[in-house]
């Protein structure tokens, strides 16, 4: 197949001299930059790329490591699940898997091997004191041509509505014979809907709940374009489905408390009915989701009218327990773009191709880092381990990035750091240094000095200082934010923009837990599918079961785990974060995790797993069915299990709050020259903290760099 023609702009910097690209950061963002940019024909005629990472791996926020002392156990920085909208990352691995070109039969060999889809969700509702599960099996999904429109939305939000009250088991009952309003009432504004309906020759409903199929049909008949649309076409939807909830609630008032089907048809034809209304009001469909990013999403749905109920659901809840979208990690404080959140919303219920999310069948640094560090070393992209960067340096001015100050933090025994192990023929990353390659390598082990932290009392081998035109010419900046204030110093001080971005855009700190069990799901007394769990008691309220990685890891076949689930919530933060030199900061959160994790296993075990705990205590875990090789008893065993406090400033998960949006700088537009920018805390489209915004904002610094005009999935919603 010949390659695609390139752009003219392309053609112009292939042409020109060979720039030097230094990439900053071994995250989703900084890698999807360097294989966006390697991805061109002659991409070597036009670039030398340097990726600088601190310490031994890759990742970022989704590193993971294979600890040799646990069987090789996977432990990660948290619960990373991807979802079925993720277009380009989706893409960007397929890419890869494909390239990289692994044996037939061999671990993880194709796209296919290393993702599998997931259909089975159940959100947490609290009702009356005690906990129900709501599950729902998403249904399979065809391939999209493109990412739905605003108004495409609100279509399938309709049909949607539609749907699921023709479906539910109260239907019948709930539906009256003749209590519509006549079309000859004298009410303004019932003439004037029956005159929009009557024009698109669709009937007046001659009962109450035919107002929402009336409403789907006048979505469908009025032109496609929203510049085509009439306010009245508006008017009438908006008035037609309130009338419609309006009716419903009247029936359901006395049952949401009593019936778990009740409640859960209000919730979603109330929510259904509050998003589209606020989506034909405030102008979404010509400006898109951004235009009201200035309110929180609970809030916007309150001033659309949805209820109460509704808005405290297990939906809404899971929701924001999603994105921590929680300020300074407190749940009492949820904080969520209102255009983000609706955004995040629809491309997750409408916007996936096969499955809703996709499960990693080995860590994120299997499945993921270890294949795009593979093809991308092929490929020619430079890796400098070890490298830590401590300040972008400016011109004298201030125009653009004129040096990048990093600390060596190891000396290496040989020229190149090899990263990687093989566990159960599959390359992976180790969860350590491999020390024996490194200069001091056993000082470092018995230290047990975390190169990975901010807070390390080890002193950097020497300081390196790369210059403009001699050591770089370009730069992607794909350091998470929470860092930037630490290596971004002098670009706060000169610019207004950056200094509105630091102020603005939040970050929290988070927790996660991995439990490796005796007992398989079904003796643990789950009686449904294997889940994914959210809206579920705080603070580690979103659980998965990741029993599907238990073949990759490397437990001896007479004696090995179960099952295995992994926990994650938001860690609240200690104001003021605790200065660098405060050594022991992140141990003494490590071992504010072990004793949340202690307690919240104590109270909340029952209801997941109602056959892992005792008559005694109904609530709390029995300690014995922990996996511990070790022999340990009661609670102590859960000492061998793996917690994490991601408090490190670039392991810190970027928020999307109320008014946050319009702080956000873009990929393109850092302010300084020679500088792009590369992660989910970008204004990328998405706007998310999640692997899809990162990859996007990937993409979109390469396209700046190259001068490619290719179209970015999902970077515009119109």
């Amino acid at each position: 197949m010949a390659p695609k023609p390139l752009g003219k702009a392309v053609e112009n910097r292939l042409a020109g001299p060979r720039k030097k690209v230094a990439i900053l950061g071994g995250g989703i963002a900084a890698l999807s930059a360097a294989f966006e940019l390697t991805s061109q024909p002659g991409w070597k005629d036009a670039y030398e790329i340097s990726v600088y990472q601190t310490g031994w791996r890759l990742g970022g926020k989704g590193a993971s490591g294979r600890n040799p002392d646990m069987s090789d156990r996977i432990e990660e920085h948290g619960l990373h699940i991807w979802m079925g909208f993720y277009a380009n990352a989706i893409g960007m691995m397929r890419k890869c898997y494909e390239e990289l070109a692994r044996p037939q039969g061999s671990p993880l060999a194709r796209w296919s091997d290393a993702f599998k889809p997931h259909h089975f969700i159940v959100a947490e509702e609290q009702v009356d004191g005690r906990w129900i599960h709501w599950p729902y099996d998403a249904p399979r999904s065809s391939a999209l041509a493109r990412l739905p429109a605003p108004w495409d939305y609100v279509r399938m939000m309709l049909d949607s509505m539609r749907s699921f009250f023709h479906r539910s088991t109260l239907f019948a009952a709930l539906a009256p014979r003749k209590d519509a309003v006549p079309p000859d009432e004298a009410v303004t504004p019932a003439r004037q809907t029956a005159s929009v309906l009557q024009k698109h020759n669709i009937a007046l409903p001659d009962s109450e709940p035919g107002y929402l199929d009336a409403a789907a049909d006048l979505a469908r008949a009025v032109p496609q374009s929203p510049a085509l649309q009439l306010v009245q076409d508006h008017y009438a939807i908006t008035w037609l489905l309130r009338r419609f909830i309006a009716w419903l609630w009247s029936k359901l008032a006395e049952r949401v408390e009593q019936s778990d089907e009740a409640r859960r048809l209000w919730i979603m034809l109330d929510l259904g009915y509050a998003n589209v209304a606020g989506v034909l009001a405030d102008g979404v469909l010509f400006d898109g989701f951004d235009a009201i990013d200035d309110r929180d999403y609970q809030a916007w749905l309150r001033q659309h009218g949805a209820s109460e109920i509704t808005i405290r659901s297990a939906l809404i809840r899971g929701l924001y327990d999603f994105v921590f979208a929680m300020v300074h990690g407190d749940p009492a404080r949820p904080s969520f773009a209102a255009g983000a959140a609706l955004r995040l919303i629809l491309r997750t219920a409408y916007g996936y191709d096969e499955a809703i999310m996709w499960k990693m069948q080995a860590g994120m640094g299997d499945a993921v880092f270890a294949p795009l560090y593979e093809v991308l070393r092929k490929r020619g992209v430079q890796f400098h381990f070890f490298h830590r960067v401590k300040n972008l340096g400016l011109s004298p001015d201030k125009q653009a990035i004129a040096t990048i100050r990093i600390g060596r933090q190891v000396t290496l025994k040989q020229p190149e750091y090899e990263p990687l192990v093989t566990v159960k023929g599959l390359l992976c990353w180790p969860n350590r240094p491999l020390y024996d390659q490194i200069q001091r390598g056993e000082e470092l082990r018995e230290q047990g000095i975390n190169l990975e932290s901010s807070w390390t009392t080890w002193q950097d081998a020497e300081e390196l200082t790369l210059r403009s035109g001699q050591d770089f010419d370009l730069v992607v900046l794909g350091i998470s934010l929470g860092a930037l204030p630490h290596v971004c110093p002098e670009l706060i001080a000169a610019s207004a923009r950056w200094r509105s971005m630091i102020a603005h855009v939040q970050t929290i700190a988070t927790q996660s837990l991995q439990l490796w069990m005796i007992p398989d799901l079904a003796h643990l007394g789950w009686n449904l599918r294997s889940p994914v769990v959210t809206a579920y008691e705080e603070p580690l309220e979103t659980w998965a079961d990741m029993t599907q990685t238990l073949p990759r890891e490397n437990w001896p076949s007479n004696e090995q785990p179960g099952s295995i689930a992994y926990f994650c919530g938001p860690l609240d933060d200690p104001e003021p974060i605790p200065p660098f030199s405060e050594h022991d900061f992140p141990d003494r959160e490590a071992r504010r995790v072990r004793r949340t994790a202690a307690e919240w296993l104590r109270r909340a075990t029952g209801h997941l797993w109602p056959a892992a705990t005792s008559a005694a205590k109904p609530a709390a875990l029995d300690w014995s069915l922990l996996f511990d090789r070790s022999g340990k008893a009661g609670e102590a065993r859960l000492n061998q299990q793996f917690w994490r406090a991601n408090v490190e400033p670039s392991d810190r998960y970027v928020i999307s709050a109320a008014g946050s949006t319009r702080h956000r700088l873009k990929p393109d537009q850092s302010g300084f020259g020679h500088l792009y920018l590369a992660g989910d805390w970008t204004r990328n489209g998405l706007n998310v903290g999640c692997v899809e915004a990162a990859v996007m904002s990937g993409r979109q610094a390469a396209r700046a760099i190259s001068g490619a005009l290719q179209t970015i999935p999902g970077e515009s919603d119109l």
